[in-house]
C-alpha cells in the first residue's frame, strides 16, 4: 500500500521522508577506483589496438587517419560498432566486478525503486528542468554557443544510422556510466569515511572528466548533472530508477539538439 502511495505522489518519495540509500560492498576504495579507471579505459585501448593493427598490416598514414576519424564517429557503421563493442565490455568489466563474493545486487542497488516508476520519470524530468536551466544560463552568461558539445551527436543522428546514436545515448551511455559511476564505485566510496556526499562529488568529478572533450560551461553542466543523479539515487536508493531518468535526460538532449541546433 505504502508504495501504491508513493507512487501516486512522486513529490513526496522525492522530497519526504527518509533517503532510502545504503551502502553496501565489498570493494575498498582504491580497488574500487582501479576497476573503475580500467573500465573507463577500455574505449581507448580498443581504439589504439585497432590504429596499431591498420599500421602492422600495412596500412598507409592516410589509412590510419580515415580509420582513426571514422572510430570515434557516430555517423559511421565502424565507429558505431566500436563504441558499442567498448561500452559492452567496460558494462562486462563493471558487472563481473559488482559480482565479487556474490554481492552485485547489493553493491549496485539493482531492486526496482520501492516509490514506483512514475517517481523515476518524474525524477528525470526534475534533472532535466534543473540541469536544463542551469546550462542555458551558463552558456548564456559565458558566451558559449549550447550546441557546441554536441557535434558529435548531431552527425549521427543525421546519418542513415541515427538509430545507433540513439542505442549508444539512451541505453548504452546511461547503463554503463550508472553502474560505474553512481552504483559500483560511489558504493566504495560512500562506505568508506567519507560519506555519502562527499562520495557522490568524487565520483561526479571523476565521471564529469570523462566528457574531457567538452566545453567548460559543457563539463559545469555534466558535473551538475551527475550530482543531480546522485541526489536521486540518494533519495530513492535504486539503481533502475537513476538509468531511467538519465535516459530521459539523454533523449531530451537529442531531441534539443536534432529540432533546435542551427543548420550547418
Amino acid at each position: 500500500m505504502s508504495e501504491i502511495a508513493a507512487d501516486a505522489n512522486p513529490y513526496r518519495a522525492l522530497f519526504d521522508g527518509h533517503a532510502r540509500y545504503v551502502p553496501k560492498t565489498p570493494w575498498r576504495p582504491i580497488p574500487a577506483l582501479f576497476v573503475t579507471f580500467l573500465a573507463c579505459a577500455i574505449p581507448v585501448i580498443v581504439y589504439a589496438i585497432l590504429l596499431e593493427a591498420i599500421a602492422l598490416v600495412g596500412g598507409s598514414e592516410a589509412d590510419v587517419e580515415r580509420w582513426s576519424a571514422e572510430a570515434t564517429s557516430l555517423a559511421s557503421p565502424g565507429g558505431l560498432a566500436i563504441i558499442m563493442f567498448s561500452q559492452a565490455l567496460s558494462l562486462w568489466v563493471l558487472w563481473a566486478a559488482a559480482g565479487w563474493r556474490n554481492m552485485r545486487h547489493e553493491v549496485l542497488r539493482l531492486a526496482p525503486p520501492r516509490a514506483g516508476w512514475s517517481t523515476c520519470v518524474f525524477g528525470g524530468l526534475i534533472l532535466i528542468a534543473a540541469v536544463g536551466a542551469f546550462e542555458l544560463a551558463l552558456y548564456a552568461s559565458v558566451g558559449f554557443d549550447p550546441f557546441a558539445d554536441s557535434g558529435w551527436l548531431l552527425a549521427g543522428l543525421e546519418s542513415p544510422y541515427w538509430w545507433g546514436t540513439v542505442l549508444v545515448a539512451v541505453v548504452l551511455a546511461p547503463l554503463w556510466e550508472e553502474i560505474a559511476f553512481r552504483g559500483f564505485l560511489l558504493s566504495a566510496l560512500a562506505q568508506s569515511r567519507l560519506g555519502y556526499w562527499p562520495a557522490a562529488v568524487i565520483s561526479t568529478g571523476l565521471w564529469t572528466a570523462l566528457h574531457w572533450g567538452y566545453s567548460y560551461a559543457g563539463l559545469a553542466s555534466v558535473f551538475a548533472a551527475g550530482m543531480a543523479l546522485s541526489w536521486l539515487m540518494w533519495r530513492l536508493g535504486s539503481l533502475r530508477a537513476v538509468v531511467v531518468a538519465h535516459s530521459i535526460a539523454n533523449m531530451t538532449a537529442l531531441l534539443f539538439a536534432y529540432f533546435l541546433a542551427p543548420a550547418g
